[in-house]
């Protein structure tokens, strides 16, 4: 496979599984398991990049030498682009850098535009416009995520969001709250080389790029406290990512990545990176209680935390903004030490306990007072995860300056 970059994959079922893979320099291939198949019917692409199952045809497109066409299959024929089996090529009008299938309908982006095709066969294929002033960048970012269609854009992360009307389409943003990180991604990265990956059990999607010193980027959905479904995001650090892919293997999910020496990676599995300690950081936003123009004495930090087993977890306090005029005492630090006990391991009547952490809450004393406070937690051991729930801080108010 002569100068080719990055393979991709999709797949169908029309009587059995089978792969459909893409490289950009070959002919598309199909996989069932057993039999490898290139498609080199005269009427197909020669070197497509992207490849989709949608209303029982094969579509292709991506082809450096007719970037604009987008080729389908005879149905429920992926080697069949006869014009007379039902097969046939549109003309988008501009270069696709993606494309993917949502809610009965074929999703087709440019840098710079999206269109859709709506039917079932080539007698009623219909091409609509969906916007003509915002495209994908990245062909390996758009997703299905919890019943969104989510792409890269030039401003960041855009959601295809069905709204209440029939088909129409909502395209807000929901990365609003971190425009500086993808600022800082398109001046000091390969945007074309980021990969997606969804992680269904925890409701994440994350990003990688290829270089293991980029900060890759995790966001989530949570609930929010008037229970509104909402975006939180995180970054991670050391992780070459080349490719990633995620599915269910029985009922436990695995995520992997593979890396440019052609090692694949499994996630979400051990308590070490690669051998070495794992570094965390979570800092809380800077809290004010309603007046930022009044000093506060904080006194004490109660954490709420699940662990999955014993750690030390490093806290560390900061007011005004980390002003250089204001004083921030010394990091405190507490352990989860007695939280569980591993099956196969422990002995029975020991006094070790079969679950999390015996008291959800942790309390730390801390000293010290500003105007607004921001607490953050930090780990960097090879001991079990944790996941903060919560914080409540003790405090009275004080002078206002």
């Amino acid at each position: 496979m002569t100068n080719v970059t990055k393979v991709r994959f999709s797949n169908f079922n029309w009587s059995g599984e089978v792969i459909l893979l893409t490289d950009g320099v070959n002919p598309a291939a199909t996989y069932d398991g057993t039999t490898y198949t290139q498609i080199t019917h005269a009427d197909a692409p020669n070197n497509p990049k992207y490849s989709e199952e949608f209303s029982s045809h094969i579509f292709l497109c991506g082809d450096s030498s007719e970037p604009y066409n987008l080729y389908f299959s005879a149905p429920l024929n992926a080697t069949d682009f006869n014009s007379g089996s039902g097969a046939g090529v549109i003309n988008v009008g501009y270069t696709i850098t993606a494309i993917k299938k949502f809610r009965n309908q074929l999703y087709i982006f440019g840098a710079n535009n999206i269109k859709r095709l709506v039917g079932n066969n080539i007698a009623n294929f219909t091409l609509e416009n969906v916007t003509s002033n915002m495209g994908c960048l990245a062909p390996d970012s758009v997703v299905e995520f919890g019943g969104d269609l989510l792409f890269l854009g030039p401003d960041g992360i855009r959601p295809i969001s069905g709204t209440d009307k029939i088909g129409d389409v909502e395209l807000a943003t929901v990365s609003k709250e971190i425009q500086s990180i993808f600022d800082n991604y398109y001046l000091s990265e390969q945007i074309t080389d980021i990969s997606i990956v969804v992680l269904r059990k925890k409701s994440q999607f994350r990003f990688f790029f290829k270089n293991d010193a980029s900060l890759s980027l995790i966001g989530g959905i949570r609930k929010s406290q008037n229970k509104q479904s909402i975006f939180e995001y995180s970054q991670l650090i050391g992780i070459e990512a080349n490719c990633v892919a995620s599915g269910y293997i029985g009922q436990f999910e695995h995520v992997i990545h593979g890396d440019g020496a052609g090692k694949v990676h499994r996630q979400e599995k051990g308590n070490n990176f690669g051998g070495l300690e794992i570094f965390s950081l979570f800092q809380t936003p800077y809290f004010y209680m309603e007046d930022p123009e009044v000093r506060k004495i904080v006194h004490k930090v109660n954490t709420y935390l699940r662990s999955e087993g014993d750690t030390e977890v490093f806290v560390g306090v900061s007011y005004d903004y980390d002003d250089s005029n204001t004083l921030n005492p010394t990091n405190y630090d507490f352990t989860t030490e007695g939280a569980a006990s591993v099956f196969g391991t422990a002995i029975y009547g020991a006094g070790g306990i079969y679950d999390g952490n015996p008291s959800p809450k942790t309390l730390t004393n801390i000293e010290g007072s500003g105007n607004s406070v921001s607490i953050s937690y930090v780990t960097n051991n090879t001991n079990a995860s944790h996941t903060i729930q919560a914080i409540a801080l003790t405090y009275e108010t004080a002078d206002r300056r």
